[in-house]
């Protein structure tokens, strides 16, 4: 889990050498940084001075893509048919091993992998929104629903220029 931490973190800290070099090396005159669920983790939404968000903010434009409950529903049934390691803070990752651990009466060498990290998903998901909230102050916001319509980089542009639009309201 730090590993990872430590790595993601270092790899977005590099955002806008990333930007320079595809601009310079293929030519194009955009980029997205298109991050991993775990940036939640790393941050404090709340704290101005934030390194990481105060970071990619120098480079980028944050868009945080607000899912319905559907959409969370969705990304819960394609876990459980297809789990993927995640990242988690360590607190909270604890605390679910002891409440797994307590629910399903069991000792920590009985756990079934697969079992925990599909029954801790939903959870994490839960955990994160409040976090991906502040983060969103940052930046714009747009609908899942509305990012499944920009289907062209047209669309896109207009979608992102209404985000703009709306914050600025």
């Amino acid at each position: 889990q730090e590993q990872f931490r430590q790595a993601e973190i270092s790899a977005l800290m590099d955002t806008g050498y990333f930007i320079e070099r595809a601009e310079r090396l293929y030519g194009y005159p955009n980029f997205i940084c298109d991050t991993g669920g775990s940036i939640c983790e790393w941050v404090d939404g709340d704290d101005p001075g934030d390194p990481l968000l105060t970071e990619l903010s120098r480079h980028c434009l944050l868009v945080y893509i607000e899912g319905s409950e559907a959409h969370t529903a969705e990304l819960v049934r394609r876990f459980d048919r297809a789990p993927k390691p995640m990242a988690y803070q360590p607190e909270f990752l604890a605390r679910m091993w002891e409440e797994y651990l307590r629910e399903n009466k069991c000792k920590a060498d009985e756990v079934d992998p697969d079992a925990f990290i599909r029954w801790t998903y939903a959870r994490a998901l839960a955990h994160r929104q409040p976090r991906y909230e502040r983060m969103a102050k940052w930046g714009v916001r747009v609908s899942a629903d509305e990012v499944a319509q920009a289907t062209d980089a047209a669309r896109f542009d207009a979608l992102i220029a209404t985000a703009i639009e709306r914050r600025a309201d």
